[in-house]
């Protein structure tokens, strides 16, 4: 299934154990709170496909309904869905599993990893409101498999795919294989790659963040398309 394809790392799956993860829902009302949920349910639905067709016994749970001592005993993935990060989220002081964020952090923890674009990446020089308009991910993305996930999620969620939507997509993603790769003794996340339909493999950094490509929208009125789209990469990778 497009998405799923671990690169470069094959485990043994007669041997997986039980994968959990848990999901925290501290959106509430914000603008973007519906794209980012819209694009956790995709990426839950296509986990669940590709957890039946590898036979990894997968768990999801939502922070309504968790139990503290069975999250504790289960060793999670924790994926939080936030606009903002917030140090007094209740999900942070769970004393198991790495956690990972949608939103961009205020500040790093060890076990927290962003998938949002770290914010020098999507404003270098400080110059955003002068400078072209920077975005981890556009419904307008066409290439290396962008254009089936663009289309999966519209048709899952009756809406385009926005940044949001991607982050919210991308964080089950990356916490589905992390757990997987866990498991089968890879627990380095800064030496883990990941595919985002953006043509390049995407890894953590020292700060958090994931290094990834953002694309540049054109100026002025002019209608977004795949060939007006220039990607700029991340210059921590």
């Amino acid at each position: 299934m497009p998405g799923f394809l671990l690169s470069g790392w094959a485990p043994a799956w007669a041997t997986v154990a039980p994968l959990h993860l848990v999901v925290h829902d501290r959106l509430g009302h914000a603008p973007d709170a519906q794209a980012v949920r819209a694009g956790v349910e995709l990426g839950l639905s296509e986990i669940a496909v590709a957890a039946g067709l590898i036979s990894a016994p997968l768990t999801v749970m939502r922070s309504t309904d968790d139990s503290p001592a069975a999250i504790a005993a289960s060793r999670p993935v924790h994926v939080i869905a936030a606009i903002t990060d917030d140090p007094s989220d209740p999900a942070v002081s769970v004393a198991a599993g790495p956690r990972i964020h949608t939103c961009a952090l205020g500040h790093w923890r060890a076990d927290a990893w962003s998938v949002a674009a770290a914010p020098a990446s999507l404003d270098p020089a400080g110059t955003a409101t002068r400078g072209p308009s920077l975005v981890e991910w556009h419904p307008g993305l066409r290439r290396h498999g962008a254009s089936q996930l663009n289309e999966r999620f519209e048709r899952a969620a009756d809406a385009t795919m926005s940044a949001a939507a991607w982050r919210g997509w991308m964080a089950v993603k990356v916490a589905f294989e992390c757990g997987l790769r866990a498991r089968a003794g890879e627990d380095d996340l800064l030496a883990l790659r990941f595919d985002g339909h953006k043509g390049l493999l995407l890894h953590f950094a020292d700060d958090g963040h994931l290094v990834q490509p953002v694309y540049a929208l054109p100026a002025g009125p002019r209608r977004v398309t795949s060939t007006n789209l220039t990607a700029c990469v991340d210059s921590r990778s």
